[in-house]
C-alpha cells in the first residue's frame, strides 16, 4: 500500500508542477486522454464555431445552485452550458480554443443523454433545448466552485481565457448565504474539514472572487443570489439571458422558471454552530459588498 501511496504522491506533485492546484488525481490523469479525444471530436464533427459570439463561465462556491442555473440557461435555443467540464483545467493544460469548445458540446450532449440528474436532483426541462441548439451564440461551462479555485491559484487566468477564446467573456457570480455554503462544505466533502477549515476555505474563494469583481468590466459581470433566483425565477432568468445578450423568449422563460425549487435548503441548520463561529463568519462577511446584507441568525 505504501508503494501505491508514494506513486500517487509523485503523480500529484507532477500535477502541481504543471499548475493544477487541486489534488484531483483522476482528473489530472485524464488530461492526456481528453487532449486526444478533443482532437478526434474536432476532426470528425462539424461544429458551428463561427457563430459563437460570447463565452460564459460561472464564478462562485460549491453547492450554490450553479447546476440549476446552468441547466436552465442550457435550455435556451442559442446557449450551450456544459455541466462540470472544468474548462479552466484544460485551458491551463494548453488545450486549443476549438478543443475546449468540442469538449463543452460533447459533455453537454452526454449529460443530457444521461437524464441530467445530479446529486439526487433532476435538472431536465422537457420541450426545450438542453443538449442541442438552434443557433450557437453563447458557449460556456458550469464549474463555479472549481473555477474559483483556479482563480485562487492563477489570478491572471481570466485574461488568459480572453486571449484563448477570442470572444467577449461573461462571468456569472452566484452567491448563497455563507452559513449554508460553509455547512454544506463541512458535511458533503469526502475529506471532512473542521468547521474552521471550511470557513477559511470559503473566504479564500470569496476573496478571489471579490478581487476579480473589482477588475473586470461592468458588462462582463452578472451577480445574483441563490435565494433571489429561487424567489424570483422568471425575473432572474430574464436578467441572465439579457446579460448573455440573447432573446428572453416568453415560452422559454416560463418553462425554465417552472423547474425552480420552491425554497432554498437551509443547510446551516444541519450542523452545530458555536456562537463564536457564527460571529466570525458575520464579521468576515462585512468586508464584502455581496455578503454584508445577509442575516446571520441560526
Amino acid at each position: 500500500m505504501g508503494v501505491f501511496q508514494k506513486i500517487g504522491e509523485q503523480i500529484t506533485a507532477a500535477s502541481d508542477a504543471m499548475g493544477f492546484e487541486r489534488r484531483d488525481l483522476q482528473a489530472d490523469l485524464g488530461v492526456p486522454w481528453h487532449y486526444v479525444k478533443s482532437k478526434v471530436l474536432n476532426s470528425h464533427f462539424k461544429w458551428d464555431y463561427d457563430e459563437i459570439e460570447r463565452y460564459c463561465m460561472f464564478i462562485g462556491y460549491p453547492r450554490s445552485g450553479h447546476t440549476l442555473v446552468g441547466s436552465l440557461l442550457d435550455a435556451h435555443p442559442e446557449v450551450v452550458i456544459s455541466h462540470e467540464l472544468d474548462a479552466l483545467r484544460y485551458l491551463r493544460a494548453g488545450f486549443s480554443r476549438e478543443q475546449i469548445f468540442s469538449m463543452i458540446l460533447h459533455k453537454d450532449k452526454v449529460f443530457t443523454g444521461k437524464g441530467r440528474e445530479w446529486t439526487g436532483y433532476d435538472y431536465a426541462v422537457e420541450g426545450l433545448w438542453q443538449g442541442r441548439y438552434r443557433r450557437l451564440r453563447v458557449i460556456g461551462d458550469k464549474k463555479g466552485g472549481g473555477s474559483s479555485r483556479h482563480l485562487q491559484a492563477k489570478p491572471d487566468i481570466i485574461e488568459k481565457l480572453r486571449k484563448k477564446m477570442q470572444l467577449p467573456i461573461k462571468l456569472i457570480h452566484i452567491v448563497r448565504h455563507p452559513l449554508d455554503n460553509i455547512a454544506t462544505h463541512k458535511r458533503k466533502y469526502s475529506v471532512k474539514p473542521t468547521l474552521q477549515e471550511a470557513i477559511d476555505d470559503y473566504f479564500k474563494r470569496v476573496e478571489a472572487n471579490a478581487k476579480l469583481r473589482s477588475e473586470v468590466a461592468k458588462e462582463e459581470w452578472c451577480e445574483l443570489t441563490h435565494e433571489q433566483f429561487i424567489e424570483e425565477p422568471e425575473q432572474s432568468l430574464t436578467t441572465l439571458i439579457e446579460f448573455l445578450e440573447v432573446e428572453p423568449y416568453d415560452v422559454y422563460i416560463k418553462a425554465a422558471a417552472d423547474k425552480v425549487f420552491n425554497s432554498p435548503s437551509n443547510s446551516r441548520n444541519k450542523i452545530e454552530w458555536p456562537k463564536e463561529m457564527v460571529d466570525q463568519v458575520a464579521e468576515r462577511s462585512q468586508k464584502y459588498e455581496f455578503l454584508k446584507d445577509y442575516d446571520f441568525s441560526v
